[in-house]
């Protein structure tokens, strides 16, 4: 009984294993948001064409500018990841100005509390950010009924915390200019991401 006892554990190990290294791309991704931007990296993804409305009330969509975008996704009353991606933003905002890469690579932010995040709500937290509108935006989508699809097509999970926030992953996601989602990075890999970005809007220009 004990022999046939670790057999079985045995089997039910290897089952384990192989499923867990298909499940983890042969154990190349340990966490779904590694697995997650290993594919977009191979197969990049068109996103879904949501409208947005930006701080001054502007309609925008994701495609609607010839710039790559690196996209982010917040909540205004976040006071711990959000707070830090508003730094990363900065950060990026300034390296946009200094490498000349403004005609090239926008910032956009997009909030997915719509109910509370407002345009006149965006504005006051575009200041305090000091965003730059030529390179930086900051917008919620029109429709609360299209923000399942656009997060599920980045790969963001969002889970209400039950006290007026909301628990979530954070990733520099970098869009090219034809709207295809191409990479999704690390929050600090500031200098990778621009240079992402800039590749393909420089594919772009070239394919002209």
């Amino acid at each position: 009984m004990v022999a046939r006892g670790a057999i079985g554990l045995s089997i039910s190990a290897a089952l384990v294993v192989a499923m867990l290294g298909t499940a983890t791309r042969g154990f190349s991704a340990l966490t779904t948001d590694t697995a997650r931007a290993l594919d977009v990296a191979q197969t990049p993804v068109t996103v879904p064409e949501i409208g947005l409305v930006d701080m001054d009330g502007a309609a925008h969509t994701l495609r609607d500018d010839r710039r790559s975008t690196i996209v982010d996704f917040i909540y205004t009353r976040c006071v711990t990841v959000c707070s830090a991606m508003g730094g990363v933003y900065q950060r990026l905002q300034s390296e946009i100005g200094a490498r000349g890469l403004a005609s090239q690579v926008r910032l956009l932010s997009v909030s997915f509390d719509p109910a509370w995040d407002m345009p006149m709500r965006l504005g006051p937290y575009a200041d305090m950010m000091h965003a730059e509108p030529t390179i930086w935006t900051i917008t919620t989508v029109v429709d609360a009924g299209a923000l399942p699809a656009m997060l599920q097509a980045f790969g963001v999970r969002v889970i209400d915390d039950g006290v007026n926030g909301f628990v979530h992953n954070a990733a520099l996601h970098v869009v090219d200019p034809r709207g295809r989602l191409v990479a999704i990075l690390p929050i600090d890999a500031i200098g990778e991401a621009l240079d992402v970005a800039e590749m393909h809007s420089r594919t772009r220009t070239a394919r002209r």
